[in-house]
Formats: C-alpha cells, structure tokens, sequence
C-alpha cells in the first residue's frame, strides 16, 4: 500500500522561506485535497489585450479618431465597432479584434494618432489591474510620435507601391448633388457631421458653424435638426431658387493657416510621388459628341431613366480597355501587370479632398447599371461610408470636370495604375461632316499616360478606339 505524504503545515517559518517571494509571484500554495501534499495553483496573471490604430489602407500613416463608440468599463466583444477612424481616403468603423473590457482609452477622439499608437487598452476581465500596462502604452505612444516627426520632416524617394491601392489625385467625375456637402464655397465641415447630415437631410449650407475657424462638427448638425430649420427642401412652399448673383468684392479678412488632414497629406505625398516618378506622357483627341448628346437625352425621356454624359464615358472607356489591355494595366516597379477587368476608378470630390470608388468589372455592366453605381458611391463618399474594398484596386482613372464648362486639362497618373483619362466639357464648335463646316458640339479627352507600361502608338490606338465608341454612341447600348 503506498504511503500518504504527511501534511506539511504553512506557518510562519515556512513562509519566511526565501523562495517565498518568488513563489508567491509565480503560484499559490495550497493543501493538496488528498494526501495532504503540497499543491501548486498557477494565478491568473491580468491579460492586457492592446488596441492598436490599425493601418485601413496600404498608404496610411497616421489617422484620427472621429468617435470612440466605447467607454471604460465597457464588455466589448470581438467584431463589435469600437470607434470610427478618418483616414488619408475615408471615414471607416473599426471593430474589436478581442473580448474584453476597456480599462482605458489613450487616444481622445479627434487627436491624430499614427498607425500602431495603442488606442485603448482592454482586459481580459472587468476590475483587473491595468495600471502598469496602461503607464507603458503612455510611454510607447510618445515615443512613436517623437519618431513620427524626423520622419515626416524628410523626404526620400519611395518605391512605388506594389499593391494596386492607391489615394484618389484627381478631379471629381461626379459632383454630389447640391444638398450634399462638398467643401467648396468656403464651408468648412467635419466628416463627421458631413454623415449625420445626409443621413438626417440636414443642408449644411444653412448650419452656422462653431468649431475652429467655423467649421461645422456634430453638435451644429444635430441642433439643426432639433431645430428643423435646416432640412434640405424646407424652404417655403412655393418659392423658386434664385440665380446666385456674382460676388466681385468681399471684406477683408486675417490670413488663416488650415491644418492638414490625413486625406490631404496623403494626396499630397502621392502626387509628389507620381509627378517625380512616373514619366507621364500626354495624348488628346477631340470628339464628335453630337450624336452622344442626343443619345443621352433620347435614354432620358424614358420615365424613371437617369443617364449621364460620364455614365457613357464609363461604359465606353471599359469596352475600350477590353479591347486594348496594355492599357488597363498596373507597374509594382518590376513588372507589369495587364488585367483583364476593366475596373474603373472614378474621382469623386468630398469634403476634405478626393477619392476613387470603383466600378468593379465596368465592361460587363449596363450603362444604367453603371450610372447606378456611380451616383451610389458618389454618395457613399460624401457621407465618409466608404469601405476600402470600394476604392482599393483599380486598374484605370477616369477624371471628369466637363460640369465646370472646362475645355481641357491634364490629369495626373493615379500609381500603380499606367494610365488615367481627362475628361472636359462638351462645347459648341464649328465641325466638318461630309465636307462641310456645320455647328457642332465638341468634347476633349486627355490620357496620361506612364511611358514605362505604355508606348505611345497605344496609347493613340486606345483614344482612336475610345472615339469612335463616342462618336457612334448606339454600340453602347449593346
């Protein structure tokens, strides 16, 4: 019969071992529930579950918090949004990666922070001691920031991105409508009020505001609406808009410095990269619109159909990429990549600059079809609802400021893509058919063009292609 291990007694003595200390961090002792031995229960040390401002896209650095949607003390569950970050495209929900309870939160919503900065601190149960962890993510934070300036200071030469993400440069393709918040004229606003304002119909237009240098933030928007002076359609009944009358003076007024945001630094940093990168080239063709135009009015005289000019354009430049793939293609720095997919990003104007959502297999769509997804993700971007999957992998760029009566102009290359089309007004001009010169309605395109992926005879090839799509618009249809 074996024998039983006599009880050992923790008294005094036995505590003052010393090895007590150390164990007393690493175990606890206890009675063995059967002969009387000495059992070792591991103690549960606190888990600390670190939020880290994760990177939403290949090209940010930094980003803001909009609004954090916890608060200490807080169960959190894994997938549930936590906070709402604006970064250098758009305003994007950041759900939990972990269970946890937030025992802290270290980046106040509305402080720039860089990418890896701990955010919040959680731990695995409520009430557990994160003192100690919560002094270090103070101390890492500031020395990521401390890091962060010498290097935004320089400027060295950077590679060009091998993944096909990149930060919208160009013009807008489609202008939100008039009650959407674009950020011209002089107003001001957050991105986010610019959401909750289209989500509640406010026109911010008529909103004061009362953040810094009157910009309009979130409590403006929501006292407009608690006030429902400011909602879109609510002037009186009957009235008819008014022309604006030009302004040719103002008063004067102090000179203002405007930070930058995410969005704009990113555009910034990007359009020095191409320009000083990319040797572009420039090839410009004048087409024929007059049967284009009236395509367009025919398709809307039917109830309930919506066509535009860049809707055509869209559909018309995809077919044209199908048929000339070197193209729509993208360069990593080493190799070329031709896509068989004409996925066409379209630059969009939202309040703090640009960006391209993407019309994902354009060449397979209808025109109607493609005009739905473009004024869709027109809004989308406006109100910062964006998801990266809608403006991230685009293989060709199609800019458009033929609204503003513009006669021509020259876009910049949006890398890694080779190649992006210039759109201008259609004007009244003079134009020769069967021989003679007859009154006309004229349009402009201008692709730039990266010299490394494309030569310029395909470049022609590809506008000759594009005009004449144009200019028999009826194949379009097809």
């Amino acid at each position: 019969m074996d024998s039983i291990a006599p009880r050992v007694p923790l008294g005094p003595k036995a505590l003052a071992d010393p090895l007590a200390p150390a164990l007393a961090n690493l175990a606890t002792l206890a009675l063995g529930e059967s002969g009387g031995g000495i059992t070792i229960l591991k103690t549960r040390q606190p888990m600390i579950l670190e939020q880290l401002l994760p990177a939403k896209s290949p090209t940010m650095t930094e980003g803001t918090i909009v609004a954090w949607r916890i608060q200490p003390g807080d169960a959190v569950k894994s997938g549930q949004v936590i906070a709402e970050i604006q970064t250098d495209k758009a305003v994007i929900e950041w759900e939990a990666a972990d269970n946890g309870t937030v025992a802290a939160i270290l980046v106040p919503a509305g402080q720039v922070a860089q990418v890896n900065s701990i955010a919040a601190i959680f731990t695995s149960k409520a009430g557990e001691d994160a003192a100690a962890a919560i002094a270090a993510a103070k101390d890492k934070n500031t020395k990521l920031n401390a890091a962060a300036v010498p290097a935004a200071a320089a400027t060295p030469a950077v590679a060009p991105a091998a993944n096909p993400l990149s930060t919208p440069i160009a013009a807008p393709a489609l202008a939100p409508k008039a009650e959407t918040p674009t950020g011209r004229g002089g107003l001001r606003i957050s991105p986010l009020a610019a959401k909750i304002a289209a989500k509640l119909g406010i026109d911010v237009r008529q909103v004061k505001g009362s953040g810094p240098e009157g910009r309009i933030i979130r409590r403006d928007i929501e006292a407009a609406a608690a006030a429902g002076t400011a909602r879109i359609g609510a002037g009186a009944a009957g009235t008819k808009p008014e022309r604006p009358a030009l302004t040719l003076t103002r008063p004067d007024a102090a000179d203002t410095a405007v930070a930058m945001t995410p969005m704009r630094k990113a555009i910034a940093r990007r359009l020095s990269e191409s320009k000083a990168q990319i040797p572009h080239f420039y090839v410009t063709d004048r087409v024929d619109a007059a049967a284009l135009v009236g395509l367009r009015e025919q398709l809307n005289a039917f109830a309930g159909v919506k066509i535009t000019v860049n809707d055509l354009i869209v559909r018309a430049a995809a077919l044209a990429l199908r048929q000339h793939p070197e193209v729509n293609a993208t360069f990593d720095g080493t190799s070329i990549r031709r896509t068989d997919s004409a996925d066409i990003s379209v630059a969009v104007a939202i309040p703090d600059g640009l960006i391209t959502p993407i019309v994902f297999k354009a060449h397979t769509l209808t025109v109607a079809q493609i005009g739905t997804q473009v004024r869709a993700l027109a809004k989308k971007a406006a109100e910062g609802r964006l998801q990266p999957a809608e403006f991230e992998g685009g293989t060709f760029t199609i800019s458009n400021l033929g609204m503003f009566g513009i006669e021509s102009f020259t876009a910049i290359i949006n890398p890694p893509q080779a190649a992006i089309l210039a759109v201008a007004g259609i004007s009244d001009e003079p134009v020769v058919r069967d021989g003679a010169i007859v009154p006309g309605k004229v349009l402009r395109l201008t692709l730039s063009a990266d010299h490394r992926v494309v030569d310029g005879a395909a470049a022609a090839g590809f506008l000759r292609t594009l005009r004449g799509l144009l200019e028999r618009p009826a194949g379009l249809l097809l």
